[in-house]
């Protein structure tokens, strides 16, 4: 409310980190024929190094007249003093095979990931100088390796020249963080559907189905959770499965103009798969829960309208309620939220783009998150003009 307060009342981090990447990549391509069979053999490695510093510090502050006075410079450091560093190599093989109305892609990739975290003591009294990277300073030191073989088999049939079918299974994989006894996410996914593109006119129907060995969890400052920020959590066995629908047309009659419609569509359905003891991150999970925040339901339509140097649309979206924890108890979902946005353009010139947009037109106010430290909002009725140049 602008009141002074007391000496030392507010607190600032200075987060200061220096981040730190280099590696190498090579690949090979190599096409020929066998047969009635044209293969495209892809071959690749990569080896890619990691860092982040962090050396932070912590500083007090009062406010006078309303404006930031300082009251103690802290010691460089004692808001944190670490270093993580990852080594990571890459090698993969893919062959694209196209024989008649068939196109078979084959692949499997290897990965070895060595992450590891060193602290250096920042407690009061436990050290007098929280910068310190001795090893006389060093607070504990942890680290953990991933090695993983991730195969993959994808198929296109090509019914006529608008419509194919797809079907694939892959094995797929998240490395987790330098936590030490904490598994990688590992799942095998599944998808089988078809793809139509007639022009004016294009469709797409997908079912998917992700089943977890462990689902990650890996806490971050936007995560909320009673947790240590970098740590990570096995969430053991989890099923996501949906279906998803695209379909976009050209409902203009004349060549006048074009009424662009696109809509999209996408069910989902996720659970844990067994029990979890109590975690700092996913809280007691009972086999069948819901996996936080994955919406059942959402939508996309879009409308517009292209004339000349003008273009307009309107953009109605929507998207289910979810669940923020596990248990799903009292306040810990959200509101589901209906959002409708305007927007309009008018071209100047090549290089010149006058635009207007309306966001939340109707002003819903909806809670969407209740992480980190309780409710979110939506964003409210937003309006704003510009000028985009493009040099």
């Amino acid at each position: 409310d602008g009141a002074d307060t007391a000496a030392g009342s507010i607190q600032l981090r200075s987060n200061s980190r220096e981040y730190f990447s280099r590696g190498v990549q090579l690949g090979l391509d190599w096409q020929f024929t066998r047969g009635d069979a044209i293969h495209e053999i892809e071959v690749g490695i990569r080896y890619h190094e990691d860092e982040e510093d962090r050396l932070q510090r912590n500083s007090t502050y009062h406010q006078q007249n309303g404006r930031l006075v300082l009251d103690d410079l802290g010691l460089l450091g004692n808001a944190g003093n670490r270093v993580q560093e990852a080594e990571a190599l890459a090698i993969y093989i893919q062959d694209t095979i196209e024989l008649g109305n068939w196109v078979l892609t084959p692949g499997l990739r290897y990965e070895d990931i060595e992450q590891k975290r060193t602290r250096w003591e920042t407690r009061d009294g436990r050290t007098t100088s929280p910068s310190s990277r001795a090893d006389s300073n060093i607070r504990d030191t942890r680290s953990n390796d991933t090695q993983v073989w991730l195969p993959g088999f994808g198929v296109l049939y090509n019914l006529s020249e608008a419509t194919t079918l797809v079907a694939g299974v892959h094995k797929g994989f998240t490395a987790p963080s330098n936590s030490p006894d904490v598994d990688e996410e590992d799942a095998i996914n599944y998808e089988l559907g078809f793809r139509y593109n007639g022009g004016r006119n294009s469709a797409e129907a997908i079912y998917f189905l992700s089943d977890y060995d462990n689902l990650l969890g890996e806490c971050t400052a936007s995560s909320g959770s009673d947790c240590t920020i970098g740590d990570a959590f096995n969430g053991d066995a989890a099923t996501v499965q949906g279906i998803e629908l695209l379909f976009t047309t050209d409902m203009s009659r004349t060549g006048n103009y074009n009424i662009p419609v696109t809509f999209t569509y996408t069910y989902i359905d996720s659970e844990f798969d067994s029990d979890v003891a109590d975690t700092d991150f996913f809280g007691d999970v009972s086999k069948g829960d819901p996996i936080p925040y994955i919406p059942e339901h959402q939508f996309n339509l879009s409308v517009g309208f292209l004339k000349d140097q003008w273009s307009s649309y309107i953009n109605v979206s929507f998207v289910d309620e979810v669940c923020v924890r596990a248990s799903c108890n009292a306040f810990e979902k959200t509101d589901d939220s209906l959002t409708v946005d305007l927007s309009t353009h008018y071209a100047l010139s090549e290089k010149i783009d006058l635009y207007g947009k309306v966001e939340n037109i109707t002003g819903e106010e909806d809670i969407l998150g209740r992480h980190p430290y309780g409710a979110r909002p939506n964003k409210y009725r937003t309006a704003t003009l510009g000028v985009r140049i493009d040099f």
